[in-house]
């Protein structure tokens, strides 16, 4: 008996984006889903934190913005106006098309 046979080695890809800080006082409208990240995140659970960040993704695509100078008859998205993905010369490493998602880096506490 003859088997041909070849093997295949799959990879899961990413592009990976800049850093950027996303502050509850310049976005007030996205609190209330950067607490459900930070809460999940200090609980150490895993699946709600990446649900947070999923959430918090997309309220940051529904949110508008106003636009700049003056101009309240221009908005845009919270994601355009503070988020590197649109640019794809600003992906560290680039090595396929999927889609985006959050990765938490850290949590800074406010100070009251």
């Amino acid at each position: 008996m003859k088997l041909k046979l070849y093997g295949m080695e799959t990879y899961e890809v990413a592009k990976k984006y800049p850093a950027f800080t996303l502050d509850s006082q310049e976005y007030p409208e996205l609190e209330l889903e950067m607490q459900a990240v930070a809460e999940a995140d200090y609980m150490g659970n895993r699946e709600a934190t990446a649900n947070a960040l999923e959430e918090l993704y997309v309220k940051m695509y529904d949110t508008p913005t106003k636009g700049s100078f003056g101009d309240d008859s221009y908005t845009c998205d919270i994601m355009s106006v503070v988020a590197p993905f649109d640019g794809h010369d600003e992906a560290t490493e680039d090595y396929g098309d999927e889609t985006i998602i959050f990765k938490l880096m850290s949590v800074e506490a406010e100070d009251k």
